[in-house]
């Protein structure tokens, strides 16, 4: 499906109205990028209106999965739903379904909302009822109950990793703030151990410090993009990824040859320490 000039305009108008104009942005989304269709025409398309094609595919997604009808019924009840709330309903489960297929548990919290004259659902209590667990964002209000490393420490091993790649995947604002916060514990950690001999760090250890933040950055790349992920590359993509991986192959061999290199030397220095004491 092809856009027009008018298609540009009116997706641009929608993003400046706001956040809480989203399921809109979600219908326009559908109705010049059908899901499905080529992602290169998508991913243009949001360049051009200044949207994350990822933030993008949630908008539409859940603009589908939320008809209508259930946006009728959210209206004709009187109760707030909130556009996270309804996106979680729409977050496609392991099994492939919604968490909330047709939004059965929704229409039945809208029910008791209204008998009990209460005029909100807020998302935590709608994930609750839907056993999916809490948001990033609400782990990481300080007034929360329970934090992130709480949360994940209390998942079995296997399921740790997958959902807390959901959960950073949430929201970009979300993952911006949960990175701020992993590196404010670094850098805590980093001022509570001692140093080598003095305060400024040494050339070594803010090499492997700068190594093992390149490490994170990477391992966060695999996860972003794991291998079902389907890339449609342009000549040009692919021309400075392939320069990209030159300088990581050209870097590796560089870090391996120096990290060879000083292990040689420390091990002539002591294998040299005997015949030192010895004279």
């Amino acid at each position: 499906m092809s856009y027009t000039d008018q298609d540009v305009r009116e997706g641009r108008r929608l993003m400046n109205e706001g956040c809480e104009n989203r399921l809109v942005i979600g219908d326009k989304l559908l109705a010049v990028t059908a899901p499905g269709g080529p992602n290169s025409a998508f991913d243009q398309y949001c360049d051009e209106i200044n949207l994350n094609p990822k933030t993008a595919r949630q908008y539409r997604h859940t603009a589908r999965m939320c008809t209508p009808p259930v946006r009728q019924l959210v209206a004709d009840s009187g109760v707030h739903v909130s556009y996270s709330a309804l996106r979680d309903g729409a977050r496609l489960a392991p099994s492939g379904k919604p968490y909330d297929e047709g939004y059965r548990t929704l229409r039945s919290l809208l029910a008791e909302a209204s008998e009990a004259g209460i005029g909100r659902i807020s998302a935590p209590q709608y994930r609750r009822a839907l056993g999916i667990g809490p948001a990033l964002q609400d782990l990481l209000d300080p007034a929360s109950d329970m934090s992130v490393a709480q949360y994940l420490g209390s998942l079995p091993p296997l399921e740790r990793d997958k959902v807390l790649q959901e959960l950073v995947e949430e929201d970009d604002a979300f993952r911006d703030a949960a990175k701020r916060a992993i590196d404010d514990k670094r850098r805590r950690d980093r001022e509570r151990r001692p140093g080598r001999g003095g305060d400024k760090p040494g050339k070594a250890q803010a090499l492997a410090r700068d190594l093992v933040r390149m490490n994170d950055q990477i391992t966060a790349l695999m996860h972003r993009y794991p291998p079902s992920t389907i890339l449609d590359f342009t000549q040009e993509e692919t021309t400075a990824c392939v320069e990209a991986l030159g300088t990581v192959e050209v870097l590796a061999t560089w870090i391996r040859f120096r990290v060879k290199d000083d292990a040689a030397t420390a091990a002539c220095g002591r294998a040299a320490t005997p015949d030192l004491v010895g004279v």
